[in-house]
């Protein structure tokens, strides 16, 4: 899986991309990004300790190759209440990984049973630094922690290919500190999707025997494979 850090190169990222990188869009200073910005309104954007102005995410603005993103300045997560919500956690991620449900919506293949609202941020994976919680959530500032975006919260804030994203507190756990954050941007998703095929989809949890946990797995070489044989 490949893996894009944000977080702690932002600085100076920003600063070469306004200095000499032709990718860099001029008009997202004033725009911000329309994936993030409600119509007709200034964005409710998420407040916390010494945030920036805008941040940095890879902008899918229409269904194509990934030469269709674009990395450029947009506006912060925007808060559809006006407020966080007690159980939601503000991330400031430093690796996203890329997962194949990732790329297929992205080129669109998913459009028909997930619809996205374009332009968007994509992203499921992320690993990163907390910067804000909520009242109920079970993290503070600067625990570093690893987890998921859900698909519904991706299409109505944005992904994790951004410099900052908010997450339920259920969906991210603390990362373990033998891991670099590339590492743990690589678990979540695959992880899980290996733990649903063989828990729930083969019903190993119901199974109370250990003869009956028997499976064979075959090409568990990839992502998920490798988790499932572990």
């Amino acid at each position: 899986m490949a893996e894009m850090s944000f977080g702690h190169r932002r600085h100076g990222t920003v600063a070469r991309m306004q200095d000499d990188s032709p990718a860099f869009n001029p008009m997202a200073l004033f725009q911000g990004c329309a994936a993030a910005r409600p119509d007709e309104h200034p964005p409710l954007v998420v407040d916390f300790p010494e945030r920036p102005a805008k941040m940095l995410a890879a902008v899918l603005p229409d269904y194509g190759p990934a030469s269709r993103l674009k990395v450029q300045l947009c506006d912060l997560p925007r808060l559809p209440l006006g407020k966080l919500r007690s159980t939601e956690v503000i991330v400031q991620v430093h690796s996203a990984s890329v997962n194949p449900t990732d790329w297929k919506q992205r080129k669109g293949t998913l459009a028909k049973i997930c619809p996205l609202t374009l332009p968007t941020i994509l992203g499921i994976d992320l690993s990163g630094v907390v910067v804000r919680a909520g009242d109920d959530a079970p993290f503070t500032e600067g625990d570093e922690v690893f987890g998921r975006q859900t698909l519904d919260r991706m299409r109505e804030l944005n992904g994790t290919y951004s410099e900052y994203v908010i997450v339920e507190a259920a969906d991210i756990y603390r990362k373990p500190s033998n891991l670099s954050h590339d590492e743990a941007a690589g678990v979540p998703h695959a992880c899980l999707a290996a733990y649903a095929a063989l828990g729930h989809v083969g019903k190993l949890v119901d199974k109370r025997k250990q003869s009956d946990k028997s499976v064979l797995i075959l090409g568990g070489s990839g992502g998920v494979g490798s988790f499932a044989v572990q």
